[in-house]
């Protein structure tokens, strides 16, 4: 049987036969921005680092789908030096119950968003980061594209900073002692999993 080469990992992350990696992101949760405890959020070098993401007590992380290693739009533009930064983002969906579906209407409805995905860098070695988008003021829906034929209902989403509310950075790194390891552990036990129905 033929080696399946989209499939092949090294280490954590997919590649093709012969290849190192492939810059993109390889991952994305989305958060609702209400759900992060901005007061116990800890921050360091000026902003720009984040060394603990703190939720709630029983808010989650949410999955979104998409390719193994994507395009995903990860732009950054500056509005100007006074105000800062415009964040836009976006991600896919996939239909997982009627949770699924009342998060995205509360996207809709005007929630904020905050995105966490994991990329892959353009180094030697393929390195991994993660990075935060929208953790000062939250992202807004500008696009909701929903598709019911598709893997049961996915909706592609777009958010972006709202003008007059620029965060005060690029995009943050997310950083935790422990590095890339602690980093996983802590969104495995914060990554929403959906019950299983019987």
């Amino acid at each position: 049987m033929a080696e399946n080469c989209d499939e092949k990992l090294a280490g954590a992350f997919a590649v093709k036969c012969g290849h190192r990696p492939k810059q993109g992101v390889s991952k994305k949760w989305y958060i609702n921005h209400d759900d992060i405890d901005v007061e116990a959020t800890q921050k360091s070098h000026r902003g720009t680092v984040v060394t603990a993401l703190v939720l709630k007590t029983g808010a989650k992380i949410y999955p979104a789908g998409g390719k193994k290693v994507s395009s995903i739009e990860h732009a950054l533009s500056i509005k100007d030096f006074s105000n800062g930064y415009i964040h836009t983002d976006r991600f896919t969906v996939t239909y997982k119950g009627e949770d699924e579906r009342e998060r995205v209407q509360e996207l809709v409805d005007g929630a904020r968003v905050v995105t966490l995905s994991k990329k892959i860098d353009t180094g030697i070695s393929g390195e991994l980061s993660y990075e935060i988008a929208g953790l000062e003021s939250g992202m807004e829906i500008t696009e909701d594209n929903y598709n019911s034929a598709a893997d049961s209902g996915v909706t592609k989403i777009a958010v972006a900073t709202k003008e007059g509310e620029e965060e005060s950075t690029a995009i943050k790194l997310f950083k935790m002692t422990g590095g890339i390891e602690a980093i996983e552990t802590w969104i495995e036990t914060n990554e929403y999993v959906a019950p299983v129905t019987p």
